[in-house]
């Protein structure tokens, strides 16, 4: 299942280090589409372990995180606009 996860990190000093950990966490299992704002494609049930680890590297009180669930249908409906960087997958599943 595709999940839109998107942040906004105060602008601070450690806020910039809590931004960097949690960029560094998504690229890592995630495809950046924008600044902050990735794209999973993860099953349900890892989605639990994903919080757990975001919630790890931000501060409840002053930062957000978003995840928005998009099924197969609404995947296929998102429209893009402008000019889209090529970015890779980090990784290659074969069933």
């Amino acid at each position: 299942m595709l999940f839109l996860i998107s942040y906004d990190i105060l602008s601070t000093p450690s806020g910039d280090r809590r931004r960097a950990r949690v960029a560094r966490y998504l690229e890592g299992i995630g495809l950046r589409v924008q600044m902050s704002v990735f794209e999973l494609d993860i099953s349900p049930e890892k989605l639990g372990s994903v919080c757990a680890a975001l919630e790890e590297r931000i501060l409840l009180e002053q930062d957000t995180v978003r995840i928005y669930p998009l099924c197969g249908t609404c995947a296929a409906k998102v429209i893009k606009m402008g000019v889209e960087a090529p970015l890779e997958r980090g990784s290659v599943m074969i069933w």
